[in-house]
């Protein structure tokens, strides 16, 4: 920006301040700018500043004991949350991490068994299904008994890697394995289901925090109506507004 540029901003600034200046102490230059008139300047300085102390002052108590109340209802809200998510877990651990995998076919999780047939993709619960193994010359089949009884059958070829079969036992034993694992861990997430239950109906039911923090916001608000501070100081501006109004024939905001 070049030099007049910059003188252009001075300007502005100036003429800013003083438009500014004669909005606030109405009534002409002299009674904004003159040393005559300082001490009146002063007094309604002084009676609009004792109010705005005091509105702020009240308005930060209110905002404290609202921002209270808040904290009080985000916390119920996030224990209420925490009790139905442990609960929903309880019942329905879903699927859980990755574990293993059989090619492009199986897929073991902490709690289920993805099966892939004919390019249809199935998750079984893991505690309801069982496998078992037959090998071939050039093939090892993976026999799945699924909870409706029924059988599905996932071939995978020898031929690729000396180590297939060893690689199909193992996956077939990770599976028996895990869902012996997983029914017992069933029977154990259902005996805490009442216990959960009952702490997700404590948590929704334990609203102490937020009552008393409503009480609290409801006690600063009763207060400040009655107290005569406010309402004093306002009167305190408006007696001074009347007198530069009687000076000056303007009526300050």
């Amino acid at each position: 920006m070049g030099p007049v540029g910059w003188i252009l901003v001075v300007v502005l600034v100036v003429a800013g301040a003083v438009v500014w200046l004669m909005l606030r102490y109405p009534g002409g230059w002299r009674y904004a700018f003159s040393a005559e008139y300082a001490e009146q300047r002063r007094d309604l300085d002084a009676a609009r500043g004792k109010l705005r102390v005091l509105q702020r002052e009240a308005g930060r108590e209110r905002d404290m004991a609202r921002s209270d109340v808040e904290a009080a209802e985000r916390a119920h809200h996030d224990r209420v949350n925490q009790a139905q998510a442990h609960l929903a877990w309880l019942r329905a651990p879903g699927r859980g991490v990755l574990r293993s995998s059989l090619g492009d076919s199986l897929r073991l999780y902490d709690h289920a068994l993805e099966v892939t047939v004919d390019g249809r993709t199935v998750e079984y619960p893991l505690h309801e299904v069982s496998v078992r193994d037959e090998y071939s010359r050039k093939a090892g089949h993976v026999y799945v008994a699924l909870p409706t009884g029924r059988q599905q059958m996932v071939t995978v070829s020898l031929e690729e890697t000396p180590e297939a079969e060893a690689e199909v036992r193992k996956f077939v034993v990770e599976v028996f394995n895990a869902a012996a694992d997983a029914k017992v861990s069933k029977a154990e997430r259902q005996a805490l289901v009442p216990q959960a239950e009952a702490e997700l109906r404590n948590a929704i039911a334990d609203t102490d925090d937020q009552e008393q923090a409503r009480r609290r916001l409801a006690e600063v608000v009763a207060r400040q109506k009655s107290d005569a501070r406010i309402p004093g100081a306002r009167r305190e501006l408006d007696a001074a507004r009347d007198r530069w109004q009687q000076l000056t024939g303007r009526r300050p905001e």
